[in-house]
């Protein structure tokens, strides 16, 4: 394949990119944010529940063990 095959193949794939870039519909500030918070909430939430549990069961295990 020569250079130049190469240059138009890039160009045109860049013109697709920039085109369809064009077409999404991106999110409003505030519902980033709202989002965003909810993430932050529920990831919070889901490592207390992880890390509760994680202490019972070792509690537990050590118990077992000794």
């Amino acid at each position: 394949m020569k250079i130049k095959e190469i240059i138009i193949r890039i160009q045109k794939y860049l013109r697709e990119v920039v085109g369809e870039l064009k077409k999404v519909t991106w999110t409003g500030r505030r519902e980033l944010i709202l989002t965003t918070i909810m993430v932050i909430i529920l990831s919070a939430i889901l490592s207390l529940f992880v890390g509760f549990f994680d202490f019972i069961f070792s509690g537990f295990l050590r118990l077992l063990l000794h």
